[in-house]
């Protein structure tokens, strides 16, 4: 299907109220570092964690580091990012073919629809206890107008094959149509306690329409042997309206055994800004401060 943009971007130097405009998050795609610094950054100190091979497949441009992600109210700082577009155009108009294939795995998590522009993290790890923690948040462009839509993207989080990445306390994936605050009416909601909605820019300047609250992983694993993480995301029915995940970086490691940190369950809710200005509201009201997208 074809997409046609159909508002501008209404322009106020110093407008009152907008998202923070502090310097942007930094990102450093995989023409600068490698799929090892990737795994490095999630790794804590003492993680209990040994890293026996990495492989990543998807487009250079979608994946990497970030930095400075408070600065856009990401809910995580620093870390790894794998996205379905291109990261440098994340601030500006995050809806890109990147050129990369999609990925048959996350077809099994988005209603069986085809994907596009995929990014696959693959890692060979050696645990030293039984239980592995991470945290990641999960955002989309498709945020509000796709909501129960086709244009359900997907993130996977495979852990020796499981996905761990689920809505916090059930068994069911993370994806467009299960964590959001309704279409672009507001109408039919799911999950919105887990979802930080963007729809007006009022919460990130980013490109995005909403993001997921930080959510906590703990998996299962196999102690003093290989495991096998995959991360993927990417684009659902078309290769446009990008989605992204973030990783906190030092987060990954192993937990609740003796001598390791405690396993933390369910989301953390992230401190959004405080109250926007009677003028910013306005404009935000009027969705002076977004781009809306459409398809046809």
């Amino acid at each position: 299907m074809n997409k046609i943009k159909i508002a501008a971007a209404l322009l106020l130097a110093g407008c009152i109220g907008s998202a923070p405009a502090s310097a942007a998050p930094v990102f450093s795609d995989l023409n600068t570092v490698t799929p090892e610094d990737l795994v490095n950054s999630l790794l804590s100190g003492g993680s209990g964690i040994t890293i026996n091979s990495v492989s990543y497949t998807g487009a250079n441009e979608a994946s990497g580091l970030f930095s400075n992600g408070n600065s856009s109210n990401v809910g995580i700082n620093q870390g790894l990012v794998l996205s379905s577009g291109i990261l440098g155009n994340m601030a500006s108009d995050f809806s890109d073919d990147n050129g990369a294939a999609g990925n048959p795995l996350l077809e099994a998590y988005n209603g069986n629809r085809p994907t596009f522009n995929a990014s696959t993290l693959t890692i060979d790890f050696t645990p030293q206890g039984n239980q592995i923690t991470f945290s990641y948040v999960f955002g989309s462009r498709e945020y509000p107008d796709y909501v129960n839509d086709d244009y359900n993207d997907a993130f996977a989080l495979l852990v020796n094959g499981e996905n761990r990445a689920l809505i916090p306390g059930t068994d069911t994936a993370v994806s467009i149509n299960t964590v959001n605050c309704g279409d672009e009416n507001g109408d039919d909601p799911t999950n919105c306690n887990l979802f930080r909605d963007n729809r007006n820019g009022n919460i990130s300047d980013l490109d995005l329409g909403g993001f997921t609250q930080i959510f906590n992983v703990i998996a299962a694993v196999n102690p003093g042997v290989v495991n096998t993480l995959t991360l993927v995301i990417g684009d659902t029915q078309d290769d446009i309206l990008d989605s992204v995940v973030f990783l906190s970086g030092g987060s990954l490691a192993v937990c609740g055994g003796p001598d390791q940190p405690p396993c933390q369950p369910g989301p953390s809710p992230v401190s959004e800004p405080g109250m926007l200005g009677i003028a910013g509201m306005a404009l935000l009201a009027m969705g002076g401060l977004r781009r809306s997208c459409r398809r046809r």
